[in-house]
């Protein structure tokens, strides 16, 4: 329609309405403008391509989406006409009160100009009054219609209401611009009667009016201001003068006015808004995405100097993290509301919870960083009506010049397509994103307008008890996490991996203090074990995993740190929204189900397999949890493999191997097997050595490895020679074996001992960690006798013990090697084994026997720090690539120096 027919029905000389025009940038406003007319009606306008495209619905919009609104369409409107409030003369078109109803912005979901024409639009309002999905739906012509008939029906979401339930039209009866009733516009109060077309549309970086607290969606803002990306807003909002209200003398004006103070102070506090989780990450110009930090969400406030730093939970954090509280009180301004994350950030520069847990432990303060990401108010102006991308502009201009490396800084953010930026961000090892609609106003609570999509499972979990550690006392062996489903406390499984000796005695002293007689939540059968000490459900931590089995298990659990900014009451599991899914419901209700149809999806809801297929091989009972403590599968162990095979191929291939099986799993019984059994034979595992000899185990490629995960083995262990030649050693071990109390920093203080007398005899070795409590140290050689062998480890071993017997030990006797490290050189003989590099240990947690370079050893803090969990995205490249390209022979025995 244009403006023509607008223009057309005014006669300008008659009455001051704005001819208007069509205003060439893309904005996103929305306005009700409540009209007494001939008959009572709601005006509802949604800018589009520089006009108002305008519906009237005769009986105003309702939040109940089985209350359909008639919605009748009529000529576009100029976007100056959405400031217009007062009365149109009698006699002219349209005469009658106008009052302005509401107001924001809108968000349509996909082509706006695709669903007019097809007869269904989808969009988000984001206003003072109306907020949520809507729908506009148009009606077949019938004889007669003058005008196309739509309805207006309100989406299924968490703002609807059930029919009944209040009346917004009469809960919020009174104009968002000026908190005038019908009558008292009608009157001419503060002298606004009429229509006057010198009165332009105010621009939307001009300051914004008081908040209300019942209120959650603000007034729009330019586009202009928003493409251009400067803080008009910010500038605009200082010079602002402050208005106020007039009393009404009624009580519900009075009560208006005290819910819409005009001078507001900064408020104590606001709830964060919270992103939900899908599954994708959406597309389309009207998203922008950030990074997700991995640290403690804070907000700051700033008044007149004073600075206070408040969780998540309201918990004032300021004493704890001063740094930043200094750099926000040096802030250029008087007041001021923040949004953001306090992190650390590791070498690589990603943020990580579990360095923030540590500094904070240790006392650190010199890495905390604090990503700002919105700003709600600033300077006694309420922001938060404000579209996020104006709210992002006067972050920016409030933060400029404190650049990248200071405790503030500002967090940028992508415009490219959602899924191509979550996928950049998953390979640079990031937690994933958060995705924003550009024109949403901040809401406190959980909504749309925030998605958030993980590269990895994690989320909060409640504890409820732990298990003791078998090796070391008064420390956790494993944790015992929950979640709540709405009052009841539901079991997730347990973790028994990701933390250091240190932490696992730290939660020991901290879960001791709240022990309980009985678990506080109802346990699976297989599940209820003796030696669980339960606790009150208090502690929250965070732990990262795999998903769920189909008993609603947490696979590959591992611990990342304890969370004090939530409450335990707050944890629910966190279930990934389809996002296909999610548009489809807002269109229609998904048709009755049969009972059968129901079960069936149910189980594929459930992942109830008989079987899978990684790689060439097809797995039974792939679901089937090899380390109960992470929920580790068959599945998962065949896939980690698959994940290292390159590096772990020149390690296994052509080499005799000995498994560790645990046909239940780490909580049932293992057994160690040297040789393939009798009975089977026909095998690609089988190999022939000698006519003499029994047949051995050995792994010529992926598919061999993934036929020994099908039969339970979690460990694989090599001897020090190949197949083509048993007679002659290629590699020994010096494994070095703590006794109990030997610090780790001792355990590689060895290790680089090792390194060096080798180094002496012009031997070049390289460092594994066991995946158990020690360190092997590896030396390559070309064919060496296995006597000749066994002499010289042994001889190392021999000297060191000689040389400080308060460190080392060279025998065997447990008795000996309390506090001190046994050299166990007895790895180097002809049918001895040590474990593979990259093999999987049957111990709790799935740790790794991983090489290492001399500097990454240095680095790490025991022999089990790496995981099946986190092993790929904590090592980047085979540490031992150069191994195989070592050439070196012992030196003769007879010249070696003493």
């Amino acid at each position: 329609m244009a403006l023509e027919t607008y223009r057309k029905k005014r006669k300008f000389g008659i009455t001051p309405e704005p001819r208007g025009r069509t205003h060439r940038d893309a904005g996103h406003r929305y306005v009700i403008q409540k009209h007494a007319a001939r008959r009572l009606h709601y005006d509802l306008r949604l800018e589009l391509d520089g006009v108002m495209k305008s519906w009237a619905v005769t009986r105003g919009p309702s939040f109940d989406p089985a209350d359909k609104r008639l919605a009748v369409a009529v000529e576009d409107h100029p976007v100056e006409y959405n400031s217009f409030e007062g009365t149109i003369p009698e006699g002219e078109y349209g005469g009658g009160t106008v009052m302005i109803w509401d107001r924001g912005t809108w968000t349509p979901e996909g082509d706006p100009h695709k669903g007019l024409a097809k007869g269904h639009l989808m969009f988000d309002l984001h206003g003072e009054k109306l907020h949520g999905r809507w729908h506009l739906v148009r009606l077949r012509p019938r004889n007669g219609d003058r005008h196309d008939n739509w309805l207006l029906i309100k989406g299924k979401d968490e703002d609807a209401r059930e029919a009944g339930a209040e009346d917004i039209l009469e809960e919020e009866p009174l104009s968002v611009a000026s908190g005038r009733s019908m009558e008292e516009i009608a009157g001419g109060k503060d002298g606004k009667k009429v229509w006057h077309s010198n009165r332009a549309d105010p621009p939307r970086e001009n300051p914004v009016r008081a908040r209300s607290p019942k209120r959650d969606q603000r007034k729009s803002v330019s586009n202009a201001a928003r493409k251009k990306n400067k803080p008009a807003l910010v500038k605009a909002t200082r010079k602002a003068k402050e208005t106020k209200t007039k009393s009404a003398g009624t009580t519900k004006k009075a009560k208006e006015k005290k819910r819409r103070p005009a001078d507001p102070s900064l408020p104590d506090f606001v709830a964060p808004c919270l992103a939900t989780l899908r599954d994708s990450a959406p597309s389309g110009e009207n998203w922008l995405h950030e990074i997700k930090f991995d640290g403690y969400r804070i907000e700051a406030r700033l008044d007149h100097g004073e600075v206070q730093l408040l969780t998540r939970n309201r918990q004032d954090w300021t004493d704890r993290y001063g740094p930043i509280a200094a750099a926000v009180a040096k802030l250029p301004a008087t007041t001021a509301l923040l949004d953001g994350e306090l992190v650390v950030e590791d070498e690589a520069g990603i943020s990580s919870f579990s360095l923030l847990q540590s500094d904070q432990k240790e006392g650190r303060t010199d890495r905390f960083v604090y990503y700002v990401f919105d700003l709600l108010h600033l300077d006694g102006r309420d922001l938060m009506g404000e579209p996020l991308i104006e709210r992002k502009a006067a972050l920016a201009h409030l933060t400029r010049g404190l650049g990248k490396s200071g405790r503030i800084r500002f967090t940028e953010n992508f415009d490219e397509d959602g899924p191509v930026v979550f996928k950049h961000a998953c390979q640079m090892k990031l937690e994933g994103i958060i995705s924003k609609r550009r024109a949403a106003p901040y809401r406190s609570g959980r909504s749309d307008n925030f998605i958030k999509c993980k590269c990895f499972d994690r989320q909060e979990f409640v504890l409820a008890g732990f298990t003791p550690s078998t090796a070391e006392a008064k420390a956790v062996g494993a944790l015992i996490a929950a979640y709540y489903d709405k009052s009841e406390l539901r079991y997730a499984g347990r973790i028994g991996t990701g933390y250091t000796h240190e932490t696992a005695r730290e939660l020991w002293k901290r879960l001791e203090r709240i022990r309980l007689d009985r678990p506080p939540l109802v346990l699976p059968p297989d599940e209820r074990r003796k030696n669980v000490i339960w606790v009150k459900p208090q502690l929250v931590i965070e732990a990262e995993f795999r998903g769920f089995t189909q008993d609603g298990l947490l696979r590959q659990a591992s611990y990342k740190g304890l969370r004090e900014d939530k409450p335990a009451r707050e944890v629910v599991r966190e279930t990934p929204v389809n996002a296909a899914a999610a548009k489809n419901a807002a269109v229609a209700p998904s048709p009755p189900r049969s009972k059968a149809a129901k079960r069936a999806n149910a189980r594929a809801q459930s992942g109830d397999r008989k079987s899978a297929a990684v790689g060439n091989v097809r797995l039974t009972h792939p679901d089937r949890v090899y380390w109960p403590d992470t929920g580790v599968t068959k599945q998962d162990l065949a896939e980690y493999y698959e994940s290292v095979w390159d590096w772990m191929a020149p390690h296994v291939v052509g080499r005799p191997l000995a498994v560790v099986r645990c046909p239940s799993g780490t909580a049932g019984d293992c057994f160690f097997q040297k040789h393939i059994a009798a009975t089977i034979k026909q095998s690609p595992l089988r190999h022939t050595v000698k006519a003499k000899e029994h047949d051995v185990i050995a792994a010529e490629n992926l598919d061999d490895v993934l036929e020994l995960v099908q039969s339970a083995a979690l460990e694989m262990h090599v001897r020090g020679s190949r197949l083509e030649d048993l007679e002659a050693c290629d590699r020994i071990v010096f494994d070095l074996d703590p006794g109990e109390g030997v610090a780790w920093k001792d355990i590689v203080a060895a290790a680089k001992e090792v390194r060096e007398r080798l180094a002496a005899e012009k031997l070049e070795s390289f460092a594994k960690l066991s995946g158990g409590k020690g360190i092997h140290v590896v030396l390559p050689v070309v064919g060496v006798d296995w006597r000749a062998a066994e002499a010289f480890a042994q001889g190392i071993a021999q000297a060191m013990a000689a040389d400080s017997p308060e460190r080392y030990v060279g025998k065997m006797t447990k008795a000996l090697r309390k506090g001190r490290i046994f050299i166990d050189y007895l790895r180097n003989t002809r049918e001895a084994t040590s474990v593979a590099a990259y093999s999987t240990r049957a111990r709790p947690g799935a740790p790794v026997s991983v090489p290492l370079n001399w500097d990454q050893l240095a680095r790490v803090s025991a022999a089990n720090e790496f995981t099946v969990l986190d092993l790929k995205k904590r090592i980047r490249r085979d540490a031992w690539t150069d191994i195989g390209k070592v050439r070196q022979k012992l030196p003769d025995a007879s010249k070696r120096r003493r």
